[in-house]
């Protein structure tokens, strides 16, 4: 099974750099995980998600880089995720992870202000199934990143079809000093 496309464009949008570390919060199976270690010789990557089958699948398909050390899956979810254990992360990816949209994602806002370093990034992707939903997802995050002390920025993406990926990249206006 090929990667999902949406996939291939949010880890571009990424901007991985050799030496980075990455979070990716809902890691799922491990695909983007994946793509992300291709472009991280020297570096290291987190992925958490909130279930265990997801977290082994992940472990499995990326056992090299976890083997060497490169790579780290656990089973928590982001507003219950220790800072003091993960350490900063220069960029943080989360794919069609909905508690940014659906509500205020106050502790989720939080956990990424303590877990992100002072020049990192927070990358948020979505593809919506339609231009009215686009549009929505849009507002709703620009308006929940900005109360929370994020400054962002949303761009959408074409996809195969008539589909489209919102990506929103943020950055901490204040960072926890934690």
């Amino acid at each position: 099974m090929g990667v999902p496309e949406r996939l291939t464009v949010a880890v571009d949008l990424l901007d991985v750099r050799p030496d980075d570390r990455v979070l990716e919060i809902g890691s799922g199976r491990g695909v983007a995980a994946e793509l992300i270690l291709q472009r991280l010789p020297r570096g290291e990557l987190v992925g958490l998600d909130r279930s265990e089958v997801a977290v082994a699948a992940a472990s499995e398909r990326n056992a090299d880089a976890v083997s060497a050390g490169r790579a780290a899956f656990r089973h928590t979810a982001l507003a219950d995720a220790d800072p003091h254990s993960l350490g900063r992360f220069d960029k943080i990816l989360a794919v069609d992870v909905n508690v940014f949209w659906t509500g205020p994602a106050t502790r989720e806002l939080e956990a990424v202000t303590r877990l992100l370093r002072p020049s990192g990034s927070l990358v948020l992707c979505y593809a919506p199934p339609d231009r009215a939903q686009v549009t929505k997802v849009k507002g709703l995050l620009l308006t929940h990143l900005s109360d929370a002390g994020f400054i962002a920025t949303a761009t959408t993406h074409p996809l195969a079809g008539d589909s489209s990926l919102l990506a929103v990249v943020a950055t901490a206006a204040r960072l926890s000093a934690d």
